[in-house]
């Protein structure tokens, strides 16, 4: 039997959790623990809010791991399969391509630092990592959140990675921490050596 605290506390709970769509001035937008996120950050496609920025880094021959619907024009896209996924890129040497891009993919994965470490290895010199993330402060995109629920494993910030880039060889050559329109933030890092695309 439910003791009433008990049963009140649940109550809050779900009623703090819960997601409400609202129209402010004919936009659409989602409430959630007081905070309001554009109807469009809940259709997928976040690679549209980066798109153009990416393509200035990630030219020649290169992957969109975790592209799913929409990949980054020109890469090869990289799905969870057996034979290449985000762990297992066995089909492509180290050191042979000019990008890995990769947006909003990182978070869905236990091992990230693996991932990252590998993706590092595939690059040759001069080579780019392209990586689009969600930011912090979007609450519903947290691990647990009712968008994600546990299908994002982590909270991906630009020190943490950027952190992780540096420790697997890679020069941070851009970031956009803050915030986007997309709730997002990117991180463009470069493998020394080589010659660069940007």
């Amino acid at each position: 039997m439910l003791r009433p605290r008990a049963a009140l506390a649940g109550l809050l709970a779900a009623w703090r959790d819960r997601v409400t769509l609202v129209e402010i001035d004919g936009a659409k937008f989602y409430r959630y623990r007081g905070g309001l996120y554009p109807e469009r950050l809940n259709k997928g496609e976040a690679v549209a809010g980066i798109r153009e920025k990416a393509l200035q880094y990630c030219v020649g021959r290169g992957l969109d791991v975790g592209a799913g619907s929409w990949p980054l024009p020109g890469a090869i896209p990289v799905q969870e399969e057996a034979g290449r996924n985000a762990y297992n890129l066995d089909e492509f040497a180290d050191g042979s391509l000019d990008f890995v891009f990769s947006s909003h993919c990182l978070e869905h994965l236990e091992r990230w630092p693996e991932a990252l470490a590998l993706w590092s290895r595939k690059l040759k010199p001069g080579g780019v990592m392209f990586l689009y993330l969600p930011h912090e402060s979007m609450r519903l995109w947290r691990p647990g959140a009712p968008w994600v629920k546990g299908h994002h494993k982590w909270i991906p910030t630009a020190e943490a990675v950027s952190h992780l880039l540096e420790v697997n060889g890679l020069d941070i050559a851009e970031r956009g921490p803050e915030r986007d329109e997309w709730w997002s933030f990117y991180l463009a890092a470069r493998k020394p050596g080589g010659s660069a695309n940007v």
